[in-house]
């Protein structure tokens, strides 16, 4: 028989006669001098093969103190002792019996054998009543070689194959504890249920979820657990039907997304499949609840993002930039090319022309459009903050600087900076930006070190920036680096023909805004409205239009609304009669009276030639149909000329 070598077969003789200790010696030590020549040695004679006894180590103790020392030594080392055999009677000092219990409070997986020579009827209930039956057996001397052969053999290996049961336990409670911290931390709710429905196990998340311990689920009847549980479910015969379906059909895998109202709302997938054993049998099923209510969130807000940047190039498409002149259709040109490079651009043109549109409009139909667009008024800026804003500053770069910022110029990495109002930069921040766009690196105010950028340039003004170089108040070497590619803006008087398209705009826009049902413009309304100068351009006219709305009280906008009859006439504007020839007309300013025909008649011909003689946009742009356009052209006798 081959024994393990890394098992324990320490024994200890706790014995206060010195023959015992030489006894066990003899007895457990193969090979030893000496035989016994008791009966009970002579009846195991046969039965023992002392070579194939293990190699015990034998420690010895006199008293019960000793022994106690002994084993907490043993233990404290990491050598325990698998098998100990006490006297009872150990005069002076602790008996056997006190010895033993005072060796289970440091060691209570040691096997104890009790030995005496003595016959004490009250022995079996002194042990009772001190609970030492755990690991305990009692001998009598004197003792046969066999028997202690046997019995030794038998405790240690005992001993042996429960510590290793022990461990094994050990390391599956470790196991089991990770694996019961993995499944807590996962953030779903996990039970396991056995066949006839009622819960085995259930994870932190499925506890919390639905607001019991997993001892008090267990108690529950499959179906009180099933009213518990449904509870929860914002459709809760539905989840009702599912449980009675699987539990119909245990084989089933199940998913499905519901709505949880408690202990708060939330969208869940739910997930729940079978459990077998080994042998391919269903033992149950298992349960996942996991909260997809942020997935969800994620998902709309990605529809989100991406409505609002179509939006957004839809805005600025080129086609969004009201204009149809020869004047408006050189800017698209300019812009269709500045798109397709990098170059730095110069949008020059008076206020209210829409300078920013026309850069947002380079921006989101350029291939940075997925980067940001980031917008700085250089004329709004206090002169000592404007460097800090655009480069940004170091902590404690002066006084107030308690944190680090990040200048705009960094915020439009990948993208684009439009630098409104630029012919306001002061001097000294007019040459940090040249540096900028020559290095193309920034360093923030404060800072020592370089910051590389990927940033295109903007640049607008309503300013004549040549003759500021003139003068000294713009640096020259600047305004060759942003004029590179300019784009001039026509005023709108510059473009009178683009007017009716734009009114028609706003007026759509604020009409559907406010909820209000006007169709266009009066003939007269829309001869005011082309011959005002506009020094405010598109924008004097949006604003015009959208206070023109909220005040009118037809279905078309008139001549004599507050919004628009404070509106200067200070230019001619010619229109012209049947036979093409042109007429003066200025409806607040002449002295002639003309007939409402003849009115009628002007607006007509004047809005054919505005719309290239597009009969349906002439139509649209008066507000009639064109059924009434071409009746009234025929009673004017236009459709020859038109």
């Amino acid at each position: 028989m081959e024994f393990k070598q890394d098992w324990n077969y320490r024994i200890l003789v706790v014995d206060d006669q010195p023959e015992i200790h030489h006894d066990f010696e003899e007895m457990l030590t193969p090979g030893f001098a000496g035989a016994s020549t008791d009966d009970l040695a002579e009846a195991f004679a046969s039965e023992v093969d002392e070579s194939f006894l293990p190699k015990f180590e034998l420690l010895h103790a006199r008293s019960g103190s000793e022994a106690y020392n002994t084993v907490r030594t043993a233990v404290e080392t990491g050598d325990p002792i698998a098998v100990a055999y006490i006297d009872i009677r150990m005069p002076p000092g602790m008996d056997g019996i006190e010895t033993t219990r005072r060796i289970r409070t440091v060691d209570p997986n040691i096997e104890i054998v009790l030995m005496s020579a003595y016959t004490d009827k009250s022995l079996g209930e002194i042990v009772h009543e001190m609970q030492l039956l755990h690991k305990l057996l009692y001998i009598r001397k004197p003792f046969a070689r066999e028997e202690i052969q046997q019995i030794t053999l038998s405790l240690a290996e005992k001993w042996n194959v429960e510590s290793e049961l022990g461990d094994k336990h050990r390391q599956l409670e470790v196991s089991n504890q990770r694996l019961e911290s993995v499944l807590d931390s996962t953030g779903d709710a996990i039970a396991m249920f056995d066949v006839t429905g009622c819960l085995q196990f259930a994870n932190r998340g499925y506890e919390e979820m639905f607001e019991l311990t997993t001892d008090a689920l267990k108690q529950m009847s499959p179906e009180e657990l099933g009213e518990h549980t449904k509870q929860y479910f914002q459709e809760p015969e539905r989840f009702e039907e599912t449980e009675t379906l699987l539990l119909a059909e245990p084989e089933r895998v199940f998913e499905e997304v519901a709505e949880v109202r408690r202990p708060e709302r939330k969208m869940l997938y739910r997930f729940t499949a079978p459990v077998h054993d080994i042998q391919e049998n269903v033992i149950g099923r298992i349960i996942v609840f996991r909260d997809i209510s942020k997935e969800i969130e994620i998902n709309q807000m990605k529809v989100e993002v991406s409505r609002l940047r179509t939006e957004l190039e839809m805005k600025y498409a080129f086609d969004r930039i009201v204009g149809k002149s020869k004047e408006m259709k050189a800017v698209y040109a300019l812009m269709q090319q500045a798109i397709e490079s990098n170059i730095t651009v110069l949008i020059q043109g008076e206020s209210g022309t829409g300078k920013e549109l026309v850069a947002r409009a380079i921006h989101f139909n350029s291939p940075r459009k997925a980067g940001p667009f980031v917008d700085v008024n250089c004329a709004a800026i206090p002169e000592p903050l404007i460097e800090s804003e655009l480069f940004g500053h170091e902590r404690g770069a002066f006084t107030g600087a308690t944190v680090q910022r990040i200048g705009k110029f960094e915020s439009a990495d990948g993208g684009t900076i439009f630098l409104d109002e630029i012919a306001d930069m002061q001097p000294l921040v007019q040459a940090k930006l040249l540096r900028v766009l020559q290095e193309r690196e920034i360093q923030r105010v404060g800072g020592t070190g370089n910051i590389p950028i990927n940033v295109r340039v903007i640049a607008a003004t309503n300013k004549d920036l040549e003759a500021a170089v003139k003068v000294g108040e713009f640096r020259e070497d600047l305004f060759y680096r942003i004029a590179g590619f300019p784009i001039p803006i026509p005023s709108l008087k510059g473009r009178r023909e683009d007017i009716p398209l734009l009114g028609h705009h706003f007026l759509r826009k604020y009409a559907g805004a406010n909820d209000k049902s006007i169709s266009g413009f009066s003939t007269g309304a829309l001869q005011l409205l082309m011959s005002h100068d506009w020094p405010g351009n598109v924008r004097e006219l949006e604003n015009t239009i959208e206070r023109a709305v909220l005040l009118e009280m037809s279905d078309v906008l008139q001549v004599d609304n507050p919004a628009l009859s404070s509106l200067s006439s200070t230019s001619e504007m010619n229109t012209f009669d049947s036979d093409g020839k042109s007429l003066p007309f200025h409806p607040s300013a002449s002295t002639e009276i003309l007939s409402l025909e003849e009115i009628e008649k002007h607006a007509l011909v004047h809005a054919l030639k505005v719309t290239d003689n597009n009969i349906t946009k002439a139509a649209k742009a008066l507000g009639i149909s064109r059924v009434t356009i071409h009746r009234k052209l025929k009673k004017y006798h236009l459709l020859e000329k038109k």
